[in-house]
């Protein structure tokens, strides 16, 4: 039987009251994603805007404006008020970056007129056909999707592996491996799968950049609590158990009072037919 959490009724409402530790303690993305993003407009010429959709609090959305260096407008896209809010405050006006709240069902855009999309690790949680739809709507001839996946590599760390065995023994139907949908339950995700044979797109492909970050305790934590795993973990058994536990594995793994935090940022990019 599948477990009803009450207060997350939209793909994007539980992290309503979450910006502000989203944006400090969760990790950021390897310059280089947003970089081949930014050069395959610059490349072919394409003229538009760069849309990071499901932009959250911005994190990755800098990261593109700070590789476009003006030569782009980037935009962000979020459905979540709070997230928007944070992301205003939280980004320096030189970057000249524009956020506006909006689905990634229902992109505020006319027809062919974006250079290039990005949704850095949110497309889980999207209706993807129907995104997919809009991404064709608006993207220009030749532009350039990117679904960008940060992820704990579990498999290269104890620590982390436990991290996710213990979400397991919370939430009956989490399995590692597996991402929140838009219904707000579990499935794997093959975006390749998804793209490769729609006819509208070509030159489907994915890479990957491993990567690693330290975490202190409170940091390990917040990091944590950010999260709809831990989250909904701590709906099923209660935050204070949850806690305990966090801050038991912390201990038992932490060297020098940090945790190495294993990732894996993966890539998958479509070009517009």
């Amino acid at each position: 039987m599948a477990t009803t959490f009450p207060n997350f009724e939209t793909p994007w409402s539980e992290f309503a009251g979450e910006g502000k530790n989203y944006d400090l303690y969760r990790p950021g993305y390897p310059s280089e994603v947003a970089k081949l993003i930014v050069d395959h407009t610059v490349r072919y010429r394409l003229d538009g805007a760069i849309v990071d959709v499901g932009s959250g609090t911005g994190i990755f959305t800098r990261v593109l404006a700070t590789a476009a260096q003006g030569q782009r407008s980037i935009i962000g896209l979020e459905p979540n008020a709070d997230m928007i809010h944070v992301a205003v405050r939280s980004t320096p006006d030189e970057l000249n970056i524009e956020f506006r709240m909006a689905p990634a069902e229902r992109l505020p855009f006319p027809d062919c007129c974006v250079s290039a999309i990005a949704a850095a690790t949110a497309a889980h949680r999207f209706d993807r056909p129907a995104f997919y739809n809009e991404v064709a709507r608006i993207l220009v001839p030749g532009g350039l999707l990117a679904l960008v996946h940060n992820r704990h590599r579990y498999s290269d760390s104890r620590a982390l592996s436990e991290y996710h065995d213990f979400v397991e023994q919370c939430i009956p139907e989490y399995r590692k491996g597996t991402f929140t949908s838009a219904a707000g339950t579990y499935s794997t995700i093959d975006f390749y799968s998804e793209l490769e044979p729609d006819l509208r797109f070509e030159d489907v492909k994915v890479r990957q950049w491993k990567w690693d970050f330290d975490t202190s305790l409170p940091h390990f934590l917040a990091l944590s609590f950010s999260s709809s795993l831990i989250q909904r973990s701590a709906v099923m058994i209660g935050q204070q158990a949850v806690t305990k536990k966090l801050t038991e594995l912390f201990e038992h793994y932490a060297q020098d009072g940090l945790l190495r935090q294993p990732h894996v940022t993966e890539v998958t990019f479509a070009t517009r037919q």
